[in-house]
């Protein structure tokens, strides 16, 4: 348990500390928004890019583990997206947030500091959370390029992509050139991957550039949270965007629906059983700051994302322990 406690206390001693200097007002009020967008923009793309370089082909034909880990992540996003855009009435970008708070965990902060204290010094455990790293990732992409369309739509003067007949030629090119070539985290990704598939050799400089500019992202995320947690939560409570029913439903799932599911896939699909056992853990951890940083970032439910980014994260501490002792009594856990 203090293993647990402690791979966890890091993350709410930096958002206390963005709370605090925010209440001393020591830095422009301004600070949580630039550092989320530097987030977002350019440390995410940085280590997207140093992890997908540096997986090796091998690692990415696990093709089981990859329908088991990806399929019910990718499943789920679409599920709660139409759930909320049917039922609750919700507009696509606040409802992709929903979305992504139910289903992206906290894998690259919270996941890996656990991996590493409950299987020190295991190659494949770590190589394991890594791969789980850029498979959460994946859901992130088809999050950002749809909060990035709705926001560039909320931009638009109104009726303008309705009274204008642009050619389809041109529509096609604008999508590329807005979703594809304009989105860092998917070029990041994809520039990755590129590299690593066709084994050509990385400027050891640039690796390392890009590596130190990428683990910068966590802290950045969590001052910034912290930094604007109250203006957040205020605004939130004030315009009566929080709905505590809707903010339950979301935590469990966060917590025991999409760690469970996961589980069934893997065992279904007859995977390795410490790959199973790292990527459960990974999906027991709480809601990804970086959630929390997309919203601030594009204006969707901010105090909500926030609210349940630090909600989420405290009670990981007993979502963890029920997931290793389930995966203990499964006997799945390495000895």
């Amino acid at each position: 348990m203090y293993m647990i406690f402690a791979s966890l206390a890091p993350i709410f001693l930096i958002i206390l500390a963005g709370f605090v200097i925010e209440r001393i007002s020591f830095l422009p009020q301004n600070t949580g928004d630039i550092l989320s967008f530097f987030s977002i923009n350019i440390c995410i793309p940085c280590l997207l890019f140093h992890i997908m370089c540096t997986t090796s082909v091998e690692q990415f034909s696990q093709v089981n583990w990859w329908i088991g880990m990806v399929g019910p992540q990718v499943m789920g996003l679409g599920l709660f997206f139409c759930l909320e855009r049917s039922l609750r009435r919700t507009e696509a970008g606040p409802a992709m947030i929903s979305s992504l708070t139910c289903c992206f965990c906290n894998a690259g902060f919270v996941g890996i500091s656990v991996i590493i204290n409950l299987f020190p010094g295991n190659a494949e455990a770590m190589s394991a959370a890594g791969l789980s790293v850029v498979a959460c990732n994946i859901i992130v992409i088809i999050g950002q390029m749809t909060l990035l369309g709705w926001y560039r739509r909320k931009q638009m003067p109104d009726g303008r992509h309705i009274h204008f007949d642009i050619p389809r030629r041109l529509r096609i090119w604008r999508f590329v050139r807005h979703f594809i070539l304009g989105n860092p985290i998917f070029m990041a990704t994809a520039l990755g991957l590129s590299v690593a598939i066709s084994g050509i050799p990385l400027w050891e400089p640039l690796d390392k550039a890009c590596s130190m500019l990428g683990f910068v992202s966590p802290t950045c995320m969590l001052f910034a949270l912290g930094f604007s947690l109250r203006r957040n939560l205020t605004e939130a409570f004030q315009g009566h965007s929080i709905h505590m029913g809707h903010q339950l439903w979301m935590m469990a799932w966060r917590l025991v629906g999409m760690p469970l599911v996961v589980l069934a896939a893997l065992l279904l699909l007859d995977c390795n059983p410490l790959w199973i056992s790292v990527s459960v853990i990974m999906m027991a951890t709480g809601t990804a700051i970086m959630v929390a940083s997309l919203a601030q970032v594009y204006g969707a439910v901010p105090g909500q994302a926030a609210l349940t980014v630090a909600v989420t994260n405290i009670l990981s501490l007993f979502s963890l322990m029920a997931a290793i002792a389930l995966l203990t009594w499964l006997n799945l856990m390495p000895a």
